[in-house]
């Protein structure tokens, strides 16, 4: 009896210590995973970076996490020094050109001239304050009657009057938009500023919110009708594969970018709809490759044990074949992800994707300033969030396939 309450204790023991056995194998496995897919460790590092500034930035003030670096709810409403300009440069029109000091500062000490929008746009104090400014340190004329390396002069002098220039090709005075534009990269502004004076990695933070749903919820759509239809199509077989497949091939016959294009320009930049048709479009694939694996996995006589047993087809389709076909789906399912990423930067930069802050349109709006040499970090930085992102969702899905594949599984 001594004996057995002895055994029994050491079983005890040994039930308390099995737990932590179970996480140093998950820690083994990880660290493994890291010694021989270094490149697929890199890139699951870049999506879990890229993650973190997706959530990091929902919130005031830059976010829970503070990556937004700024109140990414309050970037888009700061004030254009353009506009500001403008609206002196309106105000001085048909004043005596020799105005002294005191006259001029009567003149601008009521920001009611700064109009409406700006007071709509909760942006007149802020210009206001960027006026008095010129006015105190004397650069205010300089900037209205010879203009600066962005915009040109607003204001000249004729019969000892100002006169207001109207330049047509004036950029960013019909709304008080921010009051940087096209700034470098500096310690106010990490990654620059676009034309509209907005930060760009606000936007860059921004945006990543928006390329990881459309690339998560449309590979979702795509791989989870897939799975239905292929595992229904290549268990059933028959009549139904063959209906389906005909279905897939009518699907596949139809250009993707041309249905992408007509389905954007009617639906008028709706996130949903984009996230919807990104997923329509993944089906054929997703059900091809599935059905295949079906297929292969089918004849294995584990299945062929579990039909002569008497289990039924939906049980043998959920219990028995979709466990053992999860590998292809994994793999499928994270490389997509890269792909529906890609595809809504392409729609945003042809000006149909979401009307949301998006990578493709960030690039877009960029390249007209990298042809002209002045400002290439909009499309610089937006270009590569889009290459890194995808680029990470590419080598961990390779490295997953390397991983789950038992053909591939152990190979460096």
């Amino acid at each position: 009896m001594a004996e057995q309450q002895s055994q029994g204790a050491i079983g005890l023991e040994e039930l308390d210590f099995g737990q932590p056995h179970v996480v140093v194998r998950v820690l083994n496995s990880i660290g493994n995973f890291i010694r021989t897919k270094k490149l697929g460790a890199f890139g699951l590092l870049v999506v879990f970076i890229w993650g973190m500034f997706a959530v990091g930035t929902l919130g005031e003030g830059g976010g829970w996490l503070g990556l937004g670096r700024y109140d990414h709810l309050r970037v888009f409403r700061v004030g254009n020094t353009d506009f500001a300009n403008a609206k002196v440069a309106d105000l001085l029109a048909g004043q005596p050109a020799d105005i002294d000091q005191a006259e001029l500062s009567a003149l601008l000490s009521d920001p009611s001239y700064l109009g409406s929008l700006a007071v709509a746009q909760e942006v007149d104090v802020e210009l206001h304050e960027y006026v008095q400014l010129g006015l105190a340190d004397g650069t205010l004329m300089t900037r209205l009657l010879e203009g600066t390396s962005i915009a040109a002069p607003l204001i000249e002098v004729k019969d000892g009057v100002f006169e207001r220039i109207v330049d047509l090709f004036a950029t960013g005075t019909a709304t008080p938009l921010r009051t940087d534009s096209l700034a470098d990269p500096s310690g106010k502004h990490w990654f620059g500023t676009d034309r509209a004076g907005q930060d760009i990695y606000s936007r860059i933070a921004e945006g990543s919110r928006l390329s990881l749903q459309v690339g998560i919820f449309a590979a979702a759509i795509a791989v989870g009708s897939g799975v239905v239809i292929g595992l229904s199509a290549g268990y059933i077989g028959g009549w139904f594969d063959i209906l389906s497949q005909r279905i897939i091939d009518a699907m596949q016959a139809f250009p993707p970018l041309i249905f992408l294009l007509l389905l954007a320009s009617v639906t008028r930049g709706s996130l949903t709809i984009t996230i919807v048709a990104l997923g329509f479009v993944g089906i054929a694939d997703s059900t091809r490759i599935i059905r295949g694996s079906v297929i292969a996995t089918r004849q294995s006589q584990y299945v062929e044990a579990a039909q002569t047993i008497g289990a039924g087809g939906v049980r043998i389709a959920f219990r028995h074949i979709l466990p053992n076909i999860m590998a292809p789906i994994i793999v499928f399912y994270t490389i997509a992800i890269g792909a529906f990423i890609l595809a809504e930067a392409a729609l945003s930069f042809l000006g149909l994707g979401p009307i949301q802050v998006s990578w493709g349109k960030m690039v877009s709006d960029g390249r007209q300033f990298i042809i002209s040499g002045s400002s290439p970090w909009l499309s610089l930085w937006s270009g590569l969030a889009i290459t890194t992102l995808v680029f990470g969702f590419n080598v961990a899905g390779d490295a997953l396939r390397d991983i789950l594949d038992p053909r591939l599984r152990g190979t460096q």
